[in-house]
């Protein structure tokens, strides 16, 4: 009878031990057309960052290949988990690890294969595979193997790009070429190269199909839309999208609080599928037969009496016709005349306090009582006694039904259910873009979130619909300023326009300027140091040369609030007027409170502006009085080369270097909640006051080498900033995992803005090895 998902989970008489839902199918969304000329944007096969290590190997799990638990050995030999080699040749190679995932399959399946030969694994992206020497190939047998496959299926791509002009057999975007009897135009060079790799239409629609269906669905089933320009509200079902022809169908199922819009456009990519036209739990009849709908399954009475039994009278009952249910699922038959064999029972049992669903004389525990307002909102709970139900038979614990949202206990982390499994919502922007709204999470128990098996995480497609203001939108720290008084406008995917020539913006030191300090590491960074715990320089490349700090700045004014006495469990009042700063990303209206140790949070981990000014004032009514305590602190501990123009580093006028910003971290550092919130990897807050209905706030730490357990140091504490003036700029302070040995690493003055991570993450590499 039960549409609702249910764990398969066993009991004992007195423990309950849980074991997850096993997978089901994978539910795709209706593909657009293909376009042979047009296969992936740039953008996306250049992405290296679109996962981290932990979501392809959530990826892998969710379908259930035999690669999924696999170790092997990479391309030099050292064994590691699959979703470990595919993360490193991304990286490596700056190469989108969906690219890799999709490749895997297309080529020998190997993402849901359950049982590979070792041949699918040996040559598992193809490549060196051609038509003419087949398996034969030298160029294959050079790099026969799962590890050596991966790393050159994108290590080829990253080279095709590096020498798509000097080579001139590789393809290019907008040539005309003859494939398989077709005239192609590739319209960028990620189409061209990827018919470089195969020069077949059907093996790139194969590989343009995966990708459509594993990352193009944006909404999950269980999700209500209606289009920005319509009344029809839908629902996102097995890949496509399903009308509710009345109001009354649609709130007999689900809540209309849940309804989000989105443009049209963005419907139009979900095939239509049958209409949902009959309330839930109507009495239906065909040629005779009595049926109770719940939702898309039919229950057969066993005779007419059972019906009048229940007290429907004849008007009550809908005639429908063959087709209107040949689709619907049949369930067992009604054979008694009451409320628990048409809707199950809600029951608490007196000598637990549990509640359960009792369905058919079987016993399915809620861990949590918003699972039956969720589920059985129409159903009232009854206490009974476990004396008072003959042999209770344990079932399986009920789960959230798809499109709840949930923000279990102890975690950052807010997920959406689909088909009894939890996605991760990969940020707050995602969040937002794709129109949830705060007030519709579920706070849950760990417990029950575990209980709930992790699905692929949920990112927002590259054109995605995004009706959200600006201001509501964002974590990172991107700036817009060029030029002192001047700003451009931001594009939209926060990605600096270079043909504004913005990387000719940076500070550059001189050449006949350059000077290096120790060992010498050849980077295009224009500064780094590295030192040891008391604060020696072991190493470094202009340290002496003054340039913006950007956001690093805003551990000096942590320092400062700090020693000021700002009071952590004390609240501000938000006030644009006060507080608003420049490049205000920071999703708050006018008059919510917010503790100041949330603000501390959101100003060194996500690096947003308008806390900085929140926090100023509560120490400090003049905002430039305190920055005046911030120049006079530098000035106390010898620092001649630091200016603060302001709280926030956005002022490309606050500068530092590299040496006297060693001695500015150490001290700051040195005040243990300023260390503790540096060396957040996330953090999640409710406002106090709320009043727009979005009181949760969750983000993780700028710095996304924090995330990454493969690096041999652990992250202590970090900080980044980026100004266009600056560059990318981060310090960090690390402990090196074989011998505890810590240090403090900085880079200053990375233009390549797009993989800051790439040049500093070596560098420290480079340091763990050296010293």
């Amino acid at each position: 009878m039960l549409t609702m998902k249910i764990s398969r989970t066993r009991y004992t008489a007195t423990l309950l031990l849980f074991s997850l839902l096993t997978p089901q199918g994978y539910l795709f969304a209706a593909e657009s057309a293909f376009n042979p000329n047009y296969l992936i944007s740039d953008q996306e096969m250049q992405d290296q960052q679109s996962m981290i290590r932990d979501d392809i190997d959530a990826f892998l799990q969710e379908k259930g290949g035999y690669i999924a638990t696999l170790r092997t050995p990479d391309k030099d030999g050292t064994v590691r988990t699959v979703a470990d080699i595919i993360y490193r040749a991304a990286q490596e190679h700056r190469i989108n690890p969906k690219y890799i995932l999709v490749k895997l399959q297309k080529e020998q399946s190997l993402i849901t294969d359950p049982n590979p030969t070792q041949k699918q694994l040996d040559g598992a992206t193809g490549y060196g595979i051609n038509d003419g020497c087949g398996w034969s190939c030298a160029t294959y047998l050079a790099n026969k193997g799962f590890g050596k496959q991966v790393d050159a299926a994108a290590g080829i791509m990253r080279w095709y790009y590096d020498h798509a002009n000097s080579e001139p057999w590789i393809k290019k975007a907008n040539a005309v070429y003859a494939i398989d009897d077709t005239r192609i135009t590739p319209a960028n060079n990620a189409t061209a190269f990827l018919y470089t790799y195969t020069p077949h239409i059907q093996g790139n629609k194969n590989f343009w199909s995966l990708w459509q269906r594993w990352f193009e669905q944006v909404y999950p089933n269980g999700t209500l839309l209606q289009a920005d320009d319509g009344e029809t509200v839908y629902l996102i079902q097995n890949g496509t999208k399903r009308a509710f022809s009345n109001m009354t169908a649609l709130t007999s199922r689900f809540n209309p609080g849940m309804i989000i819009t989105v443009p049209a456009s963005e419907l139009a990519r979900y095939s239509d599928a049958t209409p949902i036209t009959l309330p839930n739990y109507s009495i239906l009849r065909q040629a005779g037969t009595y049926y109770l709908l719940a939702f898309d399954e039919i229950r057969p009475f066993e005779s007419d009496s059972v019906v009048r039994d229940l007290g429907y009278n004849p008007g009550e009952i809908i005639d429908v016709q063959p087709a209107d249910i040949a689709f619907m699922n049949r369930g067992k038959t009604i054979k008694v005349a009451t409320a628990e064999a048409l809707y199950g029972r809600l029951i608490r049992i007196k000598e637990n306090n549990n509640l359960y669903f009792l369905d058919e004389g079987i016993l399915h525990l809620l861990t949590e009582q918003e699972i039956a307002a969720i589920n059985f909102p129409n159903l009232r709970v009854e206490p009974v006694s476990i004396t008072d139900l003959p042999r209770p038979v344990m079932g399986n614990p009920v789960l959230f039904k798809d499109g709840t949202l949930l923000l279990p206990d102890g975690s950052s982390k807010v997920y959406v259910i689909e088909n009894g499994k939890k996605r991760h919502i990969a940020s707050e922007d995602v969040f937002n873009g794709l129109g949830y709204k705060w007030k519709n999470i579920i706070r849950t128990s760990e417990f029950t979130g575990l209980n709930h098996e992790t699905g692929e995480p949920l990112y927002l497609r590259s054109d995605a619909p995004s009706d959200v203001p600006e201001a509501t939108l964002a974590i990172q720290e991107i700036p817009v300023r060029v030029a002192p008084g001047t700003t451009v406008p931001l594009p939209a995917n926060n990605t600096p326009d270079t043909s504004l020539g913005i990387e000719n913006l940076m500070v550059r030191t001189p050449a006949d300027q350059t000077t290096y300090i120790g060992e010498r590491f050849e980077t295009n960074i224009e500064t780094y140091s590295i030192a040891d715990a008391a604060g020696n320089v072991l190493a470094g490349k202009n340290i002496n040369f003054v340039r913006p700090t950007a956001s690093l700045a805003k551990v000096m004014t942590a320092y400062r609030l700090m020693q000021e006495g700002l009071p952590l469990g004390s609240t501000q009042t938000y006030d644009p007027a006060d507080h608003k700063a420049t490049y205000h990303r920071f999703r708050v209206d006018a008059g919510e409170k917010i503790r100041n140790r949330d603000l501390l949070d959101a100003m060194l981990v996500s690096s947003l502006n308008t806390p900085v000014r929140m926090l100023v004032d509560a120490v400090e009514e003049q905002e430039s009085i305190f920055v005046n305590r911030m120049n006079d602190q530098a000035q106390a501990w010898g620092l001649l080369n630091t200016h603060f123009a302001g709280p926030s580093g956005e002022n490309i006028d606050t500068v530092t270097t590299a040496q006297e910003y060693l001695t500015i971290y150490m001290r700051a550092v040195g005040n243990p909640t300023i260390k503790a919130v540096l060396g957040k990897k996330s953090y999640e807050y409710d406002e106090v006051l709320d009043l727009d209905g979005m009181p949760h706030h969750f983000d993780s730490h700028t710095n996304d080498l924090i995330k990454d357990p493969s690096l041999p140091f652990l992250i202590i504490s970090s900080k980044t900033g980026y100004l266009y003036e600056s560059g990318a700029n981060m310090m960090m302070q690390v402990q090196r995992k074989t011998d505890g040995k810590e240090f403090y690493i900085l880079t200053m003055g990375d233009v390549d803005h797009a993989h800051r991570f790439d040049e500093t993450r070596r560098i420290a590499k480079w340091a763990m090895q050296t010293f």
